[in-house]
């Protein structure tokens, strides 16, 4: 079967960020660790396995990072133990192919999303599992490259089948369309940012960028905490045109000095410095950061009222320099998420909260899939990623074949 993965070999990933200093496609050239090539189809190598057929796929700013090595090796991820291949694409949709004889409340032909991604104490089988994994916790496993999974080649949602484990899929709800359930993982990650700082009655919400995930924040906030007043910072007038649809109370577009702006709706005095030094005293209650890069960040700290909490959703792996002064001045809560977990304190998991407030139909989130590209079009669909403002774009998805 042909798949798109991603290699961890030195020399071309060295290749591909030197080329990309002079072109910004480098990462879809041949000598780029990036491959759509043939790989062996994946077999369920034991009895706690099941394999899928994937139907699609949406494109993640994550899977751009890998693609174009958008990573400096002194961040924290880049020393994590790694695997030498990974499989491209989580936010899937599939069927279900077979399964094995141990896997339960999962039968053929039912739609499944993956829920845990990267290798954890569940597909390791550890025995016990790690502190953060018995929480529920996945993404903060402990025991990170402690064991090699049984088989190298399990794929991924870029490609047509793949495997998993027993712990791995969600099983998507009736009532749910194929693009609904498609935006499920994207949604999990929402509610885990709302949740690890749920805004109060009355408070002064911002929701930083209005790509998917920023646009599901502001759906996941208007569902759970009514009664805060949001608004959203967003690049492009499509994109505000949609976080309004979803909700945002308010929306600053790029056109307009947004300190200047904050300060008028929040009520916050606003300064300047010496070299256009720009601050806030005031600001919002609870910041989501979907972007996550040092500018954003940057602001995210200057917006904040003191006492505020700022949540780091968006990922960044090339960080550089930020003025970390307002923690201790204004005494702000900064904190992130890493994706979704199994249990959202004494909640479901944020997959099963992601499930039912889009099964309420009163989001429109479906509308956020903008663009669909068969998956032998995958560049293409990579080219649409890097012209946003230019083609419209929001969320991309990849189709397989229906054979």
């Amino acid at each position: 079967m042909k798949a798109l993965y991603f290699d961890n070999n030195l020399p071309r990933i060295v290749m591909v960020q030197a080329a990309s200093l002079l072109y910004r496609n480098a990462a879809l050239l041949p000598f780029s660790p990036t491959h759509y090539a043939e790989v062996p189809e994946p077999e369920i190598p034991n009895p706690r396995w099941l394999k899928v057929k994937n139907l699609a796929c949406g494109l993640c700013g994550t899977d751009i990072h890998f693609m174009f090595m958008e990573m400096d090796p002194k961040c924290f991820p880049a020393a994590t133990p790694g695997i030498a291949r990974k499989y491209l694409g989580h936010e899937l949709l599939g069927e279900v192919m077979e399964t094995g004889n141990e896997v339960e409340g999962l039968k053929k032909g039912d739609r499944v999303c993956l829920q845990i991604d990267w290798p954890s104490c569940f597909q390791m089988e550890m025995d016990p599992l790690c502190p953060q994994c018995a929480q529920g916790e996945y993404m903060l496993c402990q025991n990170l490259g402690a064991r090699e999974l049984p088989l190298t080649d399990v794929g991924g949602g870029f490609s047509p089948r793949m495997v998993m484990h027993r712990t791995q899929p969600f099983k998507v709800p009736d009532n749910l369309t194929n693009d609904e359930a498609l935006l499920l993982e994207p949604m999990a990650c929402a509610v885990h940012a709302v949740l690890k700082h749920s805004p109060t009655a009355g408070n002064r919400v911002l929701v930083v960028g209005c790509g998917t995930i920023g646009l599901l924040t502001i759906a996941t906030v208007k569902a759970l905490a009514k009664d805060a007043e949001v608004t959203a910072l967003a690049r492009y007038s499509f994109q505000a045109e949609m976080a309004r649809a979803l909700g945002a109370d308010e929306v600053i577009t790029g056109r307009e000095d947004p300190y200047r702006r904050i300060a008028k709706q929040t009520g916050a005095k606003y300064f300047e410095g010496y070299f256009g030094n720009q601050i806030l005293l005031g600001g919002y209650d609870v910041i989501y950061d979907s972007i996550g890069n040092d500018g954003s960040l940057n602001n995210a700290l200057r917006w904040a009222k003191s006492r505020g909490t700022i949540v780091i959703v968006g990922v960044n792996f090339k960080p550089g320099k930020i003025d970390y002064s307002p923690m201790w001045h204004q005494e702000l809560h900064v904190t992130g998420i890493n994706c979704h977990i199994l249990q959202e304190g004494s909640l479901p998991s944020s997959f099963d909260i992601a499930a039912q407030l889009i099964a309420d139909k009163r989001l429109p989130v479906s509308r956020l899939i903008t663009h669909r590209f068969p998956m032998d079009r995958w560049r293409d669909a990579v080219k649409t990623f890097l012209s946003k403002g230019d083609r419209g774009a929001i969320k991309i998805v990849l189709e397989h074949p229906s054979a």
